[in-house]
This record gives structure tokens, C-alpha cells and sequence, in this order.
């Protein structure tokens, strides 16, 4: 049976200053439960009980709560990595806390010259992704992306074999989430790679939906190919729309087919409407109400 739908709390950004006002409004909407995002402080969090919420928390997503200056979990330097890794075990006993199921991880980036994806960007806003000057910036840049992946990787699983555990412990399940960025990871083969290695109980797949689309407009695989190929492994969703490479937009506000996709999804995936802090909450029921019509949420 489809979920309902869980409200980001990136739209509290302006609005709210605490997370009771924002779950109430949430509810309000029709929302049917939270996912406290990496906006959340620990200030926050410091008196929050959920049995004062208006829904549910069902998600965090790290880190949650968020103290500033906190690294990737692909971070190479050994003390930048361990504080990543100790704010993604704060975040799983947070989540674990305030009774959600799932955490949304960031899982890092391949450490690329942020040039590349801005020639990349700089290409496709000016027309140009169909030309072979195109094609070749493509290439080069997954040759550097090859080049340089391997040792971020390797401080990945190094975080997922202390978080997997932990999660395994606690009954909460672990999303990768897809990147917005060519450099993020998991890339799609390392998806299948990381996912390989550690229990579908405790580890899966988080699709973005606004990332993965930005990526496929770059060059990446497309997202129904995401969706079909890992629906075994899918955790939950982050729905929002795109127009051009701008996400975080509410469904119907860009070009994501969702009549295609719909069918692609398993009902058991945890969804989430990560719409954008300056939309109206006529809006954002509004987006709401389209990807219900489309048998994405209840």
C-alpha cells in the first residue's frame, strides 16, 4: 500500500523557526509525516518530543541534527572522516529517538575540480549538449571522475561498515542518495557495487528525484533506469521537479514525465516532497495533490 506523503522540512527555511509550527502546518496540508532535514540544529532538537508533533517523524537526513562544518562520509583526511562519521551515528540515533524508520545519507563526492561540472552546466544552458564538443567534455570528465574515485570510495565503505551495523541495531534502514552533481556518490555503478556489499535490511537506495534527472540532462543515466533497475533496493524517494537543471521545484513546475514513472515505483518506498522554502502552502498542497493524483502518495 503507497505511503502518505512525508513534508522535507527544507520548506520551514524563513517560515518557522522550530519544528512544532512546521509539522502543524504540515498536517494541515495533508501531509501525513515529517523528514527532518540537515537544516535541523541541534538547538532544535533540544526539547522536541514527538509526542507533541502533529505527525510523525518518518525520516531524518544527515546529518540531523546539523552542528555546521560537517565533512563527507567520502572524506580521505582521518580526522575530517571520523567527524563525519560520528555526525552520521548522531543522526541514526536521532532518527532512532524520535521513532523514524529511514535516514537519507550523503555519501560524499569523488574529489573532481568543481570546473568541470560548471563546463558541463555552462555547455548544456547554452544549447549545446547534442554537439561533439559536448561529448567530449563528457568524457574527459568521467575520465577524471575514474581517476580520482577510488580512495573517496574506499572512506565510503569505511563509514558504511561502522553506520550498517549501527543501523542494523537500531531497525533503521540506510538510503544512498543520488547526487545532483556527476562527481556525487554513488555514481550508478557504484551503486550496484556498494549495495552488493552490505544487507538490504540495514542498506539501500535513496532516489532523488530532481538530482537524478539534473544528472541524466548532463550525460548520466537516466532516472526511470535508476528507478527499474534498483526497485528492489529502494529505500524512499525525494519527490521535486526540474525545469532546465533547476530542482526543488513542486511537481507539475518542470518537465519530470510522472505519469511515466509512476509505475516504476514500489509501493512500499518511503516518499518525501522536498519542495523549496518559497512556495505558498496553496503550492505546496498543490504538488502534493498532483503526485497523489498520480498514485504516488496517498
Amino acid at each position: 500500500m503507497m505511503h502518505t506523503a512525508a513534508l522535507s522540512t527544507m520548506w520551514m527555511q524563513l517560515r518557522f523557526d522550530t519544528v512544532l509550527p512546521f509539522a502543524q502546518a504540515a498536517a494541515t496540508l495533508g501531509f501525513g509525516a515529517l523528514e527532518l532535514s540537515h537544516i535541523i540544529t541541534p538547538e532544535m532538537l533540544a526539547d522536541l518530543s514527538p509526542a507533541a508533533l502533529a505527525l510523525p517523524v518518518r525520516v531524518c537526513h544527515h546529518p540531523c541534527p546539523n552542528p555546521g562544518g560537517v565533512p563527507e562520509l567520502s572524506a580521505t583526511d582521518p580526522e575530517a572522516h571520523a567527524r563525519a562519521v560520528a555526525a552520521a551515528r548522531c543522526t541514526l540515533q536521532t532518527a532512532a529517538n524520535l521513532g523514524a524508520c529511514a535516514v537519507v545519507l550523503h555519501a560524499g563526492l569523488v574529489p573532481l575540480d568543481r570546473r568541470w561540472e560548471n563546463a558541463l552546466r555552462a555547455r548544456f544552458l547554452a544549447g549545446e549538449r547534442e554537439t561533439s564538443a559536448y561529448a567530449e567534455l563528457w568524457a574527459r570528465v568521467q575520465q577524471e571522475r575514474a581517476r580520482l574515485a577510488d580512495a573517496a570510495l574506499g572512506a565510503v565503505r569505511r563509514a558504511l561498515d561502522v553506520l550498517v551495523p549501527l543501523a542494523e541495531q537500531l531497525g533503521i534502514r540506510l538510503g544512498l542518495e543520488t547526487g545532483e552533481w556527476v562527481a556525487a556518490i554513488p555514481s550508478f555503478e557504484e551503486a550496484h557495487a556498494l549495495l552488493a556489499d552490505y544487507p538490504a535490511s540495514a542498506l539501500g537506495l535513496w532516489v532523488d528525484t530532481g538530482h537524478a534527472t539534473i544528472v541524466e540532462r548532463l550525460g548520466g543515466p537516466p532516472l526511470r533506469e535508476w528507478l527499474c533497475t534498483f526497485a528492489p533496493r529502494l529505500v524512499g524517494l525525494h519527490y521535486h521537479d526540474v525545469h532546465g537543471l533547476r530542482d526543488h521545484l513542486i511537481p507539475g513546475r518542470g518537465t519530470i514525465a510522472w505519469h511515466e514513472i509512476a509505475p516504476l515505483i514500489p509501493t512500499d518506498a518511503l516518499p518525501t516532497c522536498e519542495f523549496d522554502w518559497y512556495y505558498t502552502p496553496d503550492e505546496i498542497a498543490e504538488g502534493r495533490a498532483l503526485l497523489a493524483a498520480y498514485g504516488l502518495v496517498q
